[in-house]
């Protein structure tokens, strides 16, 4: 992809609001940590309580719950198809997002992507609903900060991801059905 001003600057506006987001997450992660040690959990489970509160704002939950919540709204089919614990799921979608943003290897991610989820039959309005599910729960962690300029780049963002993923797909099952 070229390298324009333009391309620059929506390239590090997404670093920077994904930073953002990861911060409140390692933030709700720690609470999470401190409100189980504090109330003497083995941490065996997952509270739909956990998180930290921000004043004047809710309980901010740990990013795979809200990112989880909200693709199961948009993906009901899927549900039973993913882990109990979300956590590992959380950790490789923000692995995937980051190597996105830095555009690093994005063929690479595609087909690893693909590997693990060809067994899914994966349609259109799965990736869709996690396109939008992704961006809707960027959008709710960023608050204020998320403006209608900031959301109309982590659409096309998440857009372009999901087309990665796609041709991943396609790639494996070229390679596997040869």
């Amino acid at each position: 992809e070229a390298s324009t001003p333009e391309v620059r600057y929506k390239r590090e506006i997404l670093k920077l609001s994904w930073r953002l987001v990861l911060t409140v997450q390692e933030q709700a992660q720690e609470s999470s940590r401190t409100q189980s040690h504090v109330s003497g959990e083995t941490g065996g489970g997952e509270s739909k309580a956990s998180g930290f509160t921000v004043p004047g704002q809710s309980v901010i939950r740990p990013f795979h719950e809200d990112f989880m919540d909200q693709f199961f709204k948009y993906c009901p089919d899927l549900k039973n198809k993913f882990p109990s614990n979300y956590t590992l799921v959380s950790k490789m979608i923000q692995s995937f997002v980051s190597s996105a943003i830095e555009a690093k290897n994005l063929g690479k991610l595609g087909v690893k992507f693909a590997k693990g989820h060809t067994k899914y039959t994966l349609t259109d309005d799965h990736f869709q609903g996690f396109a939008s599910a992704l961006v809707d729960t960027i959008q709710s962690r960023l608050g204020k900060f998320g403006t209608i300029e900031l959301i109309k780049i982590w659409r096309a963002t998440t857009e372009g991801i999901i087309k990665i993923m796609q041709k991943g797909i396609i790639k494996v099952y070229l390679i596997q059905y040869q």
